[in-house]
């Protein structure tokens, strides 16, 4: 059994690669060459910003294909043409923020889908991605499936999302949330996409031009996260509450470059049931479980240094709030 994977040597792309290894694949990682793969796992240097870059490809054949990197949409389509009639599956990493603004929750797959409007381009892309996909299954190229992610916990994260809330608890600075933190988020453990993917691997042909949301089953607001972190410390987290439409903090959508919170003011709370009826997949990891994991990390790591936001520093001035 062969997988192929676009990316996969940062963050989720380690715990897939393990996964599929571990499962007896050969697995063939093919990315710019810019970080390490795991063990085991073979290499194709492949910079897909580069028209025709995965011709490479052609003639190659594998089981399952696993991407990670196709950002923009274009990518999807260029493999998809090189690789039609030469695989089973392609699963396609696409995202929760596909889904238009709604009032009902949590949101299905048949739901309607628009771009969001904090991550405005990046959703637009990987809607356009799901529709190429849906496109290769109805001419038979080969089966697919989009597979929704909402926020992804774990060691190895190179987002500030975990370590912003959990440094800031360590260090007796304060927590900026944005209005109230009562909006509603979705998550999951890398290491459960990693188990998800596998299942929709080894699924049958009902999974075949179908998008699955893959999310633990609770919603969780963002000052239940900040309390979740405040459980694991075992320390009161400073709270401090903020309009982020103040005229001093305005900012073009959402920024991880640049943020007070490491989420957005928005719901998006997704439905997780659709997959567990498909393929039997349940989480294994909690919220907590997974902050758990990434803490007892960055203790061993000695990682606990804040890291500085210029629109961070602005909302802290504008709160008269001194680190």
């Amino acid at each position: 059994m062969k997988a192929l994977i676009f990316g996969g040597t940062r963050f989720m792309g380690k715990y897939v690669s393990r996964e599929f290894l571990e499962s007896g694949y050969e697995v063939t990682i093919a990315n710019r060459g810019t970080n390490q793969p795991e063990p085991g796992v073979k290499t194709l240097k492949i910079d897909r910003s580069v028209a025709g870059a995965v011709d490479v490809l052609k003639g190659s054949k594998f089981d399952v294909v696993i991407d990670f990197s196709a950002y923009p949409s274009a990518w999807v389509k260029e493999a998809g043409e090189v690789l039609k009639g030469n695989i089973g599956r392609y699963l396609f990493i696409s995202s929760g923020a596909v889904y238009k603004k709604s009032n009902y929750f949590p949101l299905q797959e048949h739901y309607e889908r628009a771009p969001n409007e904090f991550f405005f381009t990046y959703s637009d892309e990987k809607i356009k991605g799901e529709n190429f996909l849906l496109d290769f299954s109805s001419k038979g190229y080969f089966e697919t499936v989009s597979c929704r992610l909402p926020y992804v916990m774990g060691i190895d994260n190179y987002e500030d999302r975990e370590g912003f809330v959990l440094s800031r608890i360590i260090n007796d600075r304060p927590v900026l949330v944005p209005n109230g933190g009562e909006s509603v988020k979705s998550f999951i453990y890398a290491g459960d996409v990693a188990k998800a993917l596998m299942a929709l691997t080894r699924a049958g042909s009902h999974v075949d031009g179908e998008a699955f949301n893959i999310a633990i089953p609770e919603g969780i607001t963002g000052m239940g996260f900040v309390r979740i972190c405040s459980e694991i410390v075992g320390k009161e987290a400073k709270v401090h509450f903020v309009d982020p439409s103040h005229p001093k903090l305005q900012q073009e959508g959402f920024n991880l470059r640049d943020m007070l919170f490491p989420f957005p003011d928005s719901t998006g709370y997704l439905d997780y049931r659709k997959l567990q009826n498909y393929t039997g997949f349940v989480p294994r990891y909690s919220l907590k479980d997974a902050i758990t994991e990434f803490y007892a990390d960055m203790i061993a790591r000695g990682d606990t240094t804040p890291r500085r936001y210029d629109l961070e520093d602005r909302a802290l001035a504008l709160l008269n709030l001194k680190v």
